[in-house]
């Protein structure tokens, strides 16, 4: 692929080769999005020559660390075949996606480390604490990710199924494809749908996984470990949810309301009944700062409230009022306290 852009963007591809890299991209929405990116980098430094060529790689080279030289090209044997002028522009593309591709892998690999396995053919997404966004997948699928949550998805289905890899909460809108069912899976189960929309929430450091339905129906096999338990599936029809408590195996189905679940998209905070603790992960996830209990007392806390895009010092001011306790807002955290105990200074 890396060959068919070279020749592309330095205008030696065959109307073949053309026609192979346009079908690549058409099925491939991973290689489209690098090849654009790849292109822009091209147009920005068309006027690159051999000497540039070298000097960009010994320098990338240098920030990488790599022990290797600048690569050694030998001209007559390109140049008996298109000149020294077509030559130039050849390496020229060859250094542009060199540069471009390198910049994308420094900036994605760290990212991808940190997701949890998956097939290595795989994409892999990572939204930090305090982002949001959507992705769309090549079958047109649309999956809204909310912060600190990982995914992981192939840029091109293959085979008689649809499957991604999900660790945090995120709200999907299956396009419906029968003879390709959608599968979701997560650290401690499975969710399985034809085309539908629904939301999971399935942080690895929280002991209960949610999905709730809000069109079609949804297919949830819970992980058994501990215990001997038959296999369960569990079908959920619209405004309908499950809870897995998978520390103790217990599978919950209860009515919901499937707006409110997935109301984060808008930016939008429902607590019902939640613990302060429940509460601070949330809201450490959405304002990407650490909240620091000084009191045990105070974590366990019940509280309900909802919040529309508001900004933490409000949070904690109407939480404040509801239940007595001190809260005090730095740069790196969130310290809260009891009322007889003293914030730091």
């Amino acid at each position: 692929m890396l060959e068919l852009i070279t020749r592309k963007l330095s205008g030696e591809a065959t109307a073949e080769e053309l026609r192979e890299v346009e079908n690549i991209l058409s099925v491939d929405a991973e290689a489209s999005a690098r090849c654009k990116y790849i292109q822009q980098y091209w147009e920005q430094h068309e006027s690159a020559n051999q000497f540039s060529v070298e000097e960009a790689f010994d320098k990338l080279a240098k920030r990488l660390e790599f022990d290797t030289p600048a690569p050694v090209v030998e001209m007559h044997t390109y140049a008996k075949r298109a000149g020294k002028k077509k030559f130039a522009r050849i390496m020229a593309a060859a250094v542009v996606i060199l540069v471009a591709g390198l910049f994308l892998l420094l900036n994605t690999t760290d990212k991808q480390n940190k997701v949890a396995a998956a097939p290595k053919e795989f994409i892999s997404e990572e939204n930090p604490k305090g982002i949001k966004r959507a992705i769309t997948l090549v079958d047109g699928t649309k999956i809204w990710l909310n912060a600190d949550t990982k995914i992981q998805y192939p840029g091109v289905f293959t085979g008689n199924t649809r499957e991604v890899y999900l660790n945090g909460e995120a709200f999907f809108d299956v396009v419906r494809n029968p003879s390709k069912p959608f599968i979701i899976h997560l650290a401690n189960g499975t969710v399985k749908v034809l085309g539908t929309s629904f939301n999971i929430r399935a942080y690895d450091n929280e002991k209960i996984i949610e999905t709730s339905v809000a069109t079609g129906k949804v297919a949830f096999i819970p992980k058994y470990e501990k215990t001997n338990k038959k296999q369960d599936t569990v079908f959920l029809s619209p405004d309908n949810k499950v809870r897995y408590l998978f520390t103790n195996e217990e599978v919950i189905v209860e009515p919901t309301d499937s707006d409110e679940d997935r109301a984060w998209i808008a930016g939008k905070m429902v607590f019902r009944g939640m613990t302060f603790k429940e509460i601070a992960l949330q809201l450490e996830r959405n304002f990407g700062k650490n909240i620091v209990f000084l009191s045990d007392t105070i974590s366990s806390y019940r509280m309900t409230g909802s919040f529309q895009d508001n900004s933490l010092e409000e949070i904690f001011f109407y939480l404040s009022k509801s239940k007595a306790f001190k809260y005090k807002i730095t740069d790196a955290e969130v310290l809260i306290s009891d009322e007889a105990t003293k914030l730091p200074d």
